[in-house]
């Protein structure tokens, strides 16, 4: 790998595991960087996950198809995120795939050598388990949502939730509706008119920013 992308991979790897500059050096050591272009498979299903990647740059996202044929999104990665990590402990060949949105670049180990990092640097193995619980956790709310939630009360809760990880409730840039729309289970026209009808409303405005939520406790009242 060329100087450039070997410290670039040094610095996610870092971030990733807050772990010290000396640290991250030895870990990209270990690595194998590869770059995907947008939508192509960086983690395929029905086949077993014998690599764990770490996303240096990009943005990637899994994508399962429900029982009437619809394509949902599962989750999203950015940088610093573990993909394919189930494989580590679990050697079942998931059902989904995880591409590349936009260009990507991940850092591959062997499942072998990353379990030897963990072992070897408790930062790694500590900022892996936060990892896994902060995704067990989101799973859960996501299955909640959807037996608990109608369309809209699901695209009022996501709204909150991305606002409210902003300090100024701005979501910034304002959401695709095409994505968002698989983040919560619905269509782009659901939540488009779902959009539309907070602004009138006053809950929401947009702005060239991005979209703000003005008034998140009526927004929070409208989720149920």
């Amino acid at each position: 790998m060329d100087a450039a992308r070997h410290t670039e991979a040094e610095t996610a790897l870092g971030e990733a595991f807050a772990c010290s500059a000396a640290i991250a050096a030895a870990i990209a050591a270990k690595a194998r960087l590869g770059d995907y272009p947008a939508r192509v498979v960086i983690v395929a299903s029905e086949r077993l996950h014998d690599h764990v990647h770490v996303l240096v740059n990009g943005h990637a996202r899994m994508n399962a198809f429900a029982f009437d044929g619809r394509l949902v999104a599962i989750e999203d990665y950015l940088r610093g995120d573990l993909l394919g990590e189930t494989g580590l402990f679990e050697p079942e060949a998931p059902r989904h795939d995880i591409a590349a949105v936009i260009a990507s670049t991940v850092a591959t180990f062997a499942n072998a050598v990353f379990l030897e990092i963990m072992a070897s640097y408790h930062c790694v193995a500590l900022a892996v388990s936060r990892r896994l619980v902060a995704r067990l956790s989101q799973i859960t709310r996501r299955m909640v949502e959807g037996a608990t939630l109608s369309a809209l009360g699901r695209i009022h809760a996501e709204l909150l939730r991305q606002a409210q990880a902003c300090e100024d409730l701005t979501i910034r840039p304002a959401p695709v509706l095409s994505q968002f729309a698989l983040q919560v289970q619905s269509t782009r026209e659901t939540v488009s008119r779902a959009i539309n009808a907070l602004e009138k409303r006053g809950i929401i405005q947009r702005d060239e920013q991005g979209l703000r939520v003005v008034a998140p406790h009526r927004l929070e009242e409208l989720i149920y």
